[in-house]
Protein backbone atom coordinates (compact mmCIF):
# COMPACT_ATOMS: atom_id res chain seq x y z
CA UNK A 1 0.00 0.00 0.00
CA UNK A 2 2.82 2.59 0.90
CA UNK A 3 4.57 1.60 -2.28
CA UNK A 4 1.91 2.46 -4.15
CA UNK A 5 1.23 5.67 -2.62
CA UNK A 6 4.75 6.44 -3.21
CA UNK A 7 4.45 5.49 -6.56
CA UNK A 8 1.22 8.10 -6.98
CA UNK A 9 3.05 10.64 -5.37
CA UNK A 10 6.35 10.37 -8.01
CA UNK A 11 3.48 10.20 -10.89
CA UNK A 12 1.89 13.51 -9.92
CA UNK A 13 5.39 14.98 -9.48
CA UNK A 14 6.87 14.11 -12.18
CA UNK A 15 3.90 15.47 -14.52
CA UNK A 16 3.25 18.67 -12.20
CA UNK A 17 7.12 19.40 -13.50
CA UNK A 18 6.24 18.90 -17.13
CA UNK A 19 3.23 20.62 -17.56
CA UNK A 20 5.10 23.49 -15.59
CA UNK A 21 7.85 23.37 -18.39
CA UNK A 22 5.58 23.04 -20.92
CA UNK A 23 3.81 26.52 -19.73
CA UNK A 24 6.95 27.91 -19.28
CA UNK A 25 8.15 27.07 -22.49
CA UNK A 26 4.99 28.18 -23.96
CA UNK A 27 5.15 31.55 -22.38
CA UNK A 28 8.80 31.97 -23.77
CA UNK A 29 7.28 30.93 -27.05
CA UNK A 30 4.78 32.80 -27.12
CA UNK A 31 5.23 36.25 -29.06
CA UNK A 32 5.09 39.61 -27.35
CA UNK A 33 2.44 42.25 -28.69
CA UNK A 34 4.79 45.61 -28.46
CA UNK A 35 2.85 48.75 -26.96
CA UNK A 36 1.61 51.53 -29.49
CA UNK A 37 3.42 54.65 -28.15
CA UNK A 38 1.39 57.61 -29.28
CA UNK A 39 2.54 61.80 -28.78
CA UNK A 40 -0.85 63.27 -28.07
CA UNK A 41 -1.54 67.04 -28.17
CA UNK A 42 -3.30 67.70 -24.84
CA UNK A 43 -6.76 68.51 -26.38
CA UNK A 44 -6.56 65.28 -28.05
CA UNK A 45 -5.74 62.76 -24.54
CA UNK A 46 -9.19 62.26 -23.63
CA UNK A 47 -10.08 60.91 -26.97
CA UNK A 48 -7.35 59.34 -27.17
CA UNK A 49 -8.07 56.73 -24.55
CA UNK A 50 -11.40 56.18 -25.75
CA UNK A 51 -10.29 55.45 -28.53
CA UNK A 52 -7.00 53.68 -27.39
CA UNK A 53 -8.98 50.69 -25.67
CA UNK A 54 -11.25 50.62 -28.88
CA UNK A 55 -8.19 49.69 -30.74
CA UNK A 56 -7.01 47.35 -27.82
CA UNK A 57 -10.05 45.76 -28.40
CA UNK A 58 -9.81 44.88 -31.80
CA UNK A 59 -6.36 44.14 -32.37
CA UNK A 60 -4.99 43.30 -29.01
CA UNK A 61 -2.49 45.81 -29.38
CA UNK A 62 -1.95 47.76 -25.86
CA UNK A 63 -1.54 51.83 -26.54
CA UNK A 64 0.32 54.16 -24.62
CA UNK A 65 -0.43 57.81 -24.51
CA UNK A 66 1.92 60.78 -23.74
CA UNK A 67 0.22 63.91 -23.65
CA UNK A 68 1.80 68.07 -23.91
CA UNK A 69 1.38 70.71 -26.16
CA UNK A 70 2.06 69.74 -29.83
CA UNK A 71 5.38 72.13 -29.65
CA UNK A 72 6.37 70.18 -26.84
CA UNK A 73 6.02 66.99 -28.13
CA UNK A 74 7.77 68.05 -31.27
CA UNK A 75 10.24 68.94 -29.11
CA UNK A 76 10.93 65.61 -27.92
CA UNK A 77 10.78 63.59 -31.00
CA UNK A 78 12.87 66.17 -32.45
CA UNK A 79 15.69 65.28 -29.27
CA UNK A 80 15.16 61.87 -29.80
CA UNK A 81 12.30 60.45 -27.83
CA UNK A 82 10.87 57.33 -28.95
CA UNK A 83 6.81 57.67 -30.42
CA UNK A 84 4.92 55.49 -33.40
CA UNK A 85 2.71 58.03 -34.24
CA UNK A 86 2.91 62.06 -33.39
CA UNK A 87 -0.80 63.33 -32.97
CA UNK A 88 -0.74 67.18 -33.18
CA UNK A 89 -3.55 69.61 -32.77
CA UNK A 90 -2.23 71.46 -35.71
CA UNK A 91 -0.76 70.25 -39.54
CA UNK A 92 2.47 72.79 -39.10
CA UNK A 93 4.29 70.65 -37.05
CA UNK A 94 3.67 67.59 -38.34
CA UNK A 95 5.07 68.82 -42.04
CA UNK A 96 7.79 70.03 -39.97
CA UNK A 97 8.78 66.73 -38.90
CA UNK A 98 8.24 65.77 -42.74
CA UNK A 99 10.26 68.06 -44.22
CA UNK A 100 13.09 66.98 -41.32
CA UNK A 101 13.06 63.40 -42.53
CA UNK A 102 11.46 61.92 -39.13
CA UNK A 103 8.07 60.30 -40.34
CA UNK A 104 6.96 57.65 -42.66
CA UNK A 105 5.06 58.78 -45.03
CA UNK A 106 2.74 61.78 -45.20
CA UNK A 107 0.51 63.27 -42.65
CA UNK A 108 -2.82 63.13 -42.69
CA UNK A 109 -5.72 65.21 -40.80
CA UNK A 110 -7.60 63.04 -38.16
CA UNK A 111 -10.20 65.42 -36.43
CA UNK A 112 -11.28 69.02 -36.73
CA UNK A 113 -10.89 70.58 -33.04
CA UNK A 114 -13.40 72.82 -31.57
CA UNK A 115 -12.77 76.29 -29.56
CA UNK A 116 -14.92 76.78 -26.60
CA UNK A 117 -15.30 79.61 -24.22
CA UNK A 118 -15.63 77.84 -20.29
CA UNK A 119 -16.50 79.16 -17.27
CA UNK A 120 -17.00 77.43 -13.68
CA UNK A 121 -20.77 77.58 -13.14
CA UNK A 122 -21.90 80.14 -15.50
CA UNK A 123 -24.23 79.28 -18.43
CA UNK A 124 -22.89 80.91 -21.16
CA UNK A 125 -24.31 78.07 -23.86
CA UNK A 126 -26.32 80.88 -25.58
CA UNK A 127 -24.44 84.17 -24.68
CA UNK A 128 -20.87 83.34 -24.34
CA UNK A 129 -20.28 86.72 -26.30
CA UNK A 130 -21.90 88.67 -23.31
CA UNK A 131 -18.84 87.13 -21.26
CA UNK A 132 -16.05 88.20 -23.93
CA UNK A 133 -16.36 91.93 -23.57
CA UNK A 134 -14.33 94.78 -22.23
CA UNK A 135 -14.94 94.35 -18.67
CA UNK A 136 -16.71 91.24 -19.24
CA UNK A 137 -14.08 88.55 -17.20
CA UNK A 138 -11.47 89.73 -14.34
CA UNK A 139 -8.77 86.77 -16.12
CA UNK A 140 -9.08 84.60 -19.05
CA UNK A 141 -6.93 81.23 -19.43
CA UNK A 142 -5.58 80.89 -23.07
CA UNK A 143 -2.82 78.62 -24.23
CA UNK A 144 0.41 79.87 -25.38
CA UNK A 145 -0.10 80.44 -28.90
CA UNK A 146 3.21 80.48 -29.70
CA UNK A 147 2.78 76.68 -29.15
CA UNK A 148 -0.65 75.40 -28.49
CA UNK A 149 -2.74 75.75 -32.22
CA UNK A 150 -5.93 76.60 -29.37
CA UNK A 151 -4.24 79.40 -28.06
CA UNK A 152 -3.67 80.45 -31.54
CA UNK A 153 -7.39 79.86 -32.03
CA UNK A 154 -8.55 82.12 -29.25
CA UNK A 155 -6.13 85.21 -29.85
CA UNK A 156 -7.77 84.46 -33.82
CA UNK A 157 -10.93 84.95 -31.97
CA UNK A 158 -10.70 87.91 -29.67
CA UNK A 159 -9.07 89.95 -32.43
CA UNK A 160 -12.03 88.91 -34.40
CA UNK A 161 -14.02 90.55 -32.26
CA UNK A 162 -12.12 93.70 -31.94
CA UNK A 163 -11.46 93.38 -28.15
CA UNK A 164 -7.65 91.84 -28.13
CA UNK A 165 -5.72 94.73 -27.34
CA UNK A 166 -8.00 95.99 -24.69
CA UNK A 167 -8.28 92.43 -22.62
CA UNK A 168 -4.11 91.73 -23.59
CA UNK A 169 -2.87 92.68 -19.91
CA UNK A 170 -5.70 90.11 -19.21
CA UNK A 171 -4.87 86.92 -20.74
CA UNK A 172 -3.01 83.88 -18.71
CA UNK A 173 -1.22 81.82 -20.89
CA UNK A 174 -0.61 77.89 -20.02
CA UNK A 175 1.47 75.47 -21.37
CA UNK A 176 -1.47 73.75 -22.84
CA UNK A 177 -4.65 73.62 -23.50
CA UNK A 178 -5.78 71.33 -20.97
CA UNK A 179 -3.75 73.20 -18.19
CA UNK A 180 -5.82 76.21 -19.18
CA UNK A 181 -9.10 74.14 -18.42
CA UNK A 182 -7.15 73.09 -15.07
CA UNK A 183 -6.63 76.90 -14.33
CA UNK A 184 -10.95 77.81 -14.40
CA UNK A 185 -11.82 74.22 -12.77
CA UNK A 186 -9.36 75.07 -9.76
CA UNK A 187 -10.78 78.81 -10.08
CA UNK A 188 -7.52 80.38 -10.72
CA UNK A 189 -9.56 82.14 -13.62
CA UNK A 190 -12.94 83.18 -14.33
CA UNK A 191 -12.81 81.88 -17.58
CA UNK A 192 -10.58 80.40 -20.89
CA UNK A 193 -10.84 79.57 -23.92
CA UNK A 194 -10.15 75.68 -24.38
CA UNK A 195 -11.01 72.73 -26.44
CA UNK A 196 -14.56 71.60 -26.64
CA UNK A 197 -12.98 67.90 -26.84
CA UNK A 198 -11.87 68.27 -23.05
CA UNK A 199 -14.86 68.84 -21.58
CA UNK A 200 -16.91 66.44 -19.78
CA UNK A 201 -20.69 66.57 -20.81
CA UNK A 202 -22.23 68.17 -17.85
CA UNK A 203 -19.11 70.96 -18.59
CA UNK A 204 -20.33 71.34 -22.58
CA UNK A 205 -23.61 71.97 -21.15
CA UNK A 206 -22.56 75.09 -20.01
CA UNK A 207 -19.57 75.94 -22.59
CA UNK A 208 -20.06 78.62 -25.42
CA UNK A 209 -18.79 77.33 -28.61
CA UNK A 210 -16.92 79.38 -31.12
CA UNK A 211 -18.24 80.10 -34.07
CA UNK A 212 -16.01 78.50 -36.64
CA UNK A 213 -15.66 81.52 -38.69
CA UNK A 214 -14.06 83.49 -35.69
CA UNK A 215 -10.89 81.81 -36.25
CA UNK A 216 -9.09 79.68 -38.88
CA UNK A 217 -9.84 75.79 -38.75
CA UNK A 218 -8.20 73.78 -35.85
CA UNK A 219 -6.50 70.71 -38.48
CA UNK A 220 -5.52 68.58 -36.45
CA UNK A 221 -3.05 65.91 -38.25
CA UNK A 222 -1.08 63.08 -37.09
CA UNK A 223 1.81 61.02 -38.49
CA UNK A 224 3.94 57.76 -38.53
CA UNK A 225 7.32 58.21 -36.79
CA UNK A 226 10.53 56.62 -38.10
CA UNK A 227 11.95 53.71 -36.72
CA UNK A 228 7.97 52.95 -35.00
CA UNK A 229 6.10 50.37 -34.59
CA UNK A 230 5.06 50.53 -38.42
CA UNK A 231 2.63 47.76 -38.47
CA UNK A 232 0.96 48.90 -35.59
CA UNK A 233 0.87 52.44 -36.15
CA UNK A 234 -0.44 51.50 -39.88
CA UNK A 235 -3.03 49.98 -38.17
CA UNK A 236 -3.71 53.05 -35.37
CA UNK A 237 -3.77 55.55 -38.75
CA UNK A 238 -6.36 53.19 -40.26
CA UNK A 239 -8.18 52.76 -37.43
CA UNK A 240 -8.62 56.45 -36.91
CA UNK A 241 -10.43 56.43 -40.60
CA UNK A 242 -13.23 53.92 -39.40
CA UNK A 243 -16.33 54.70 -38.52
CA UNK A 244 -15.83 53.35 -35.03
CA UNK A 245 -13.51 56.39 -34.74
CA UNK A 246 -15.34 58.59 -35.87
CA UNK A 247 -18.50 58.24 -33.93
CA UNK A 248 -16.06 58.76 -30.58
CA UNK A 249 -14.96 61.91 -32.26
CA UNK A 250 -18.16 63.40 -32.92
CA UNK A 251 -19.39 62.31 -29.55
CA UNK A 252 -16.42 63.67 -28.33
CA UNK A 253 -16.95 67.38 -29.86
CA UNK A 254 -14.61 67.10 -32.98
CA UNK A 255 -15.19 67.66 -36.08
CA UNK A 256 -14.43 64.68 -38.87
CA UNK A 257 -13.19 64.70 -42.38
CA UNK A 258 -12.53 62.10 -44.94
CA UNK A 259 -9.13 60.87 -45.26
CA UNK A 260 -7.35 63.85 -46.43
CA UNK A 261 -3.31 64.55 -46.49
CA UNK A 262 -1.81 67.74 -45.44
CA UNK A 263 -0.97 70.10 -47.74
CA UNK A 264 1.72 71.95 -47.32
Amino acid sequence: MLKQLLLTLTILVGLSTVLTHADESAQKEAPQVETLNIAVASDFAPTAEVLGKEFTTLTGIPVKITSDSSEALLQMIKKGAQFDVYMSANTNYPIDLEKSGYTEGSPVIYAIGTLALYAKGKELTHNGLDLLVPGGFTQLAVANPKEAPYGVAAVETLKKLGIYEQVQSQIVTTDNVAKALQMVESGQVEAGLISYGDLSDEQKSKAWIVPSRMHNPIKQAQVTLKGSNLAAAGKWIKFTESDTAKNVLISSGYGVTNVEEVAE
